[in-house]
């Protein structure tokens, strides 16, 4: 409800389809896992807010684009190839950075947290991606989004309507980011299972779901932007939702996600050799067919572990 109300202003205000394809409805992708994070957050569920996010960035790079791969190359632009991707590590070894390192005197050694000071720098990193993502996308808007004209006039709805469909989606995302919050807390309770395992494999699997979704449904192979959207949400994971939790309420931080932060950092870098070997700038069958052998792993590893 909440995306095809915001979907319906965006039309009634002309913007193009694949825009909004790329902003509206891939926002509205991210506000289900977005809310449930935060709630996690306010509740102190850390291991579920640092394993979700990291979980998901993972599954978002071996899970959907071996999948898609499977039934059509990935064509990739070449600044997401480039800056995109360099971006994500430094992002990621920024996360290692601040979670490990420059403590308050005052905590204890052996407690790692993400306070707010921290929070603050996570989002002005964000905000200095977002900028040059900004003038990146007007700067080759016709590449993005330039795009044959309808036969027909798109559909939209009363202001009004848009409106009540918008609020009713957000109470919708409420109620139920606090339904799976309480449900995984029950699961983990009931069955020994721990947040980290819960938020890196099940709510990461559910938002990857969801993303795979939205790739299907746009036009992401012809406008190369599959990749970049993919960069874009671990970004927004990383930077901007661990930032906003973090700002909320301070985040302990469990040591053992360095190797989680590792093995993120090492697909990002696995991905980025690909994108330039071969075929430049596209991920072929045989590529994703490897891609998804490490997706096999690390569910083992996940399960293992």
């Amino acid at each position: 409800m909440l995306v095809e109300g915001a979907s319906s202003i965006a039309r009634r205000l002309k913007f193009p389809e694949s825009m909004i394809g790329f902003t509206v409805v891939a926002l509205g992708a991210s506000l289900p896992k977005l809310f449930t994070i935060l709630l996690a957050a306010y509740n102190g569920y850390d291991d579920l807010v640092i394993g979700t996010i990291l979980g998901s960035s993972i599954l978002n790079f071996l899970g959907i684009l071996s999948i898609v791969g499977f039934y059509r190359p990935i064509r990739v632009n070449k600044n997401t190839a480039s800056i995109g991707m360099l971006s994500l590590i430094a992002s990621a070894i920024l996360l290692y950075t601040l979670a490990n390192y420059f403590h308050p005197t005052s905590a204890a050694s052996t407690v790692l947290i993400l306070n707010k000071s921290k929070a603050i720098i996570l989002l002005i990193a964000f905000v200095l991606f977002m900028t040059y993502g900004y003038f990146n996308l007007k700067k080759h808007q016709t590449i993005w989004f330039d795009e044959p004209k309808l036969e027909t006039e798109p559909t939209y709805y009363a202001i009004w309507f848009s409106i009540v469909l918008i609020i009713v989606g957000i109470i919708g995302l409420i109620a139920g980011g606090v339904l799976v919050i309480d449900n995984l807390i029950d699961i983990s309770r009931k069955y020994n299972m721990s947040q980290r395992f819960l938020g890196q494999f099940v709510l990461s699997l559910g938002g990857s779901f969801v993303m795979f979704y939205w790739i299907l449904k746009t036009k992401a192979n012809k406008s190369k932007f599959e990749v970049s959207n993919l960069v874009g949400q671990n970004m927004l994971n990383l930077l901007g939702i661990l930032g906003v939790a973090a700002f909320i309420q301070p985040i302990r931080y469990n040591a053992t996600f360095n190797l989680d932060v590792g093995i993120l950092i090492s697909i990002s870098v696995i991905i980025t050799i690909m994108l330039w070997m071969g075929r430049k700038l596209t991920l072929n069958l045989w590529k994703c067919r490897f891609l998804f052998f490490l997706l096999i792993l690390y569910i083992i590893y996940l399960f293992v572990r």
